[in-house]
């Protein structure tokens, strides 16, 4: 069956979606970070709605259209499906995660500094590092933590040199979580923003030429 350019355009953007979705859901669901793993969820979601919406959308209208505003639809579902199904939710979803891992962080610190003064809190200190290991190994700081929890038991008393040097280490880890990109693919909303001008300037061009 010999297809028409519309068609041809529809046919092939909706495999490249579909097949760019399984590979990025699966890379998600497969990832080791706690952060980013529920993500693939949203990647999901997105495949079958951008999908559905497109196939749709050529049907009702594919085969009226040229080739540019075809193009120009297509790319502004896959676009709107994006944002709506991956963009908002994902900020949301990241911004919590992180907002939960500062709060952690904030309360482990609150509880080593009072470390300083009084070593009766080293039991506080010790259970809160082992019940929230996974938070710690996010942010990279389990190793040196363990390190100086164990130091600080084996000593029964504080190192304080070891003690100004996890605390330090602890702020830049709040910093560094609290300035990290919260949106799912800030590369990909450039390369969007990029291509919605060049179809805008083709369309403008079209219009005037």
């Amino acid at each position: 069956m010999n297809l028409d350019a519309q068609s041809l355009i529809t046919l092939s953007v909706v495999v490249a979606n579909i097949a760019a979705v399984l590979f990025f859901a699966y890379t998600l669901q497969r990832s080791n970070s706690m952060r980013v793993r529920p993500l693939w969820k949203f990647v999901a979601l997105d495949g079958v709605i951008s999908t559905a919406s497109i196939i749709i959308f050529f049907l009702s209208l594919g085969s009226s259209l040229s080739i540019l505003n075809l193009s120009a639809g297509i790319f502004y579902l896959l676009v709107g499906s994006f944002v709506f199904t991956i963009e908002v939710p994902g900020y949301l979803d990241l911004t919590a995660h992180d907002e939960r891992i500062v709060s952690f962080l904030e309360d482990w610190r609150s509880e080593v500094v009072k470390l300083g003064y009084d070593f009766k809190n080293y039991d506080t200190v010790k259970s809160k590092s082992s019940e929230d290991k996974e938070k710690l190994e996010e942010v990279s700081l389990y190793r040196l933590v363990s390190d100086f929890v164990e130091h600080s038991g084996r000593m029964q008393n504080l190192d304080k040199g070891f003690w100004t040097l996890v605390l330090g280490e602890v702020n830049r880890a709040i910093d560094d979580v609290q300035n990290r990109s919260k949106h799912p693919a800030p590369k990909l909303i450039e390369i969007l923003s990029l291509s919605g001008l060049c179809f805008l300037i083709a369309q403008l061009l079209r219009f005037f030429g």
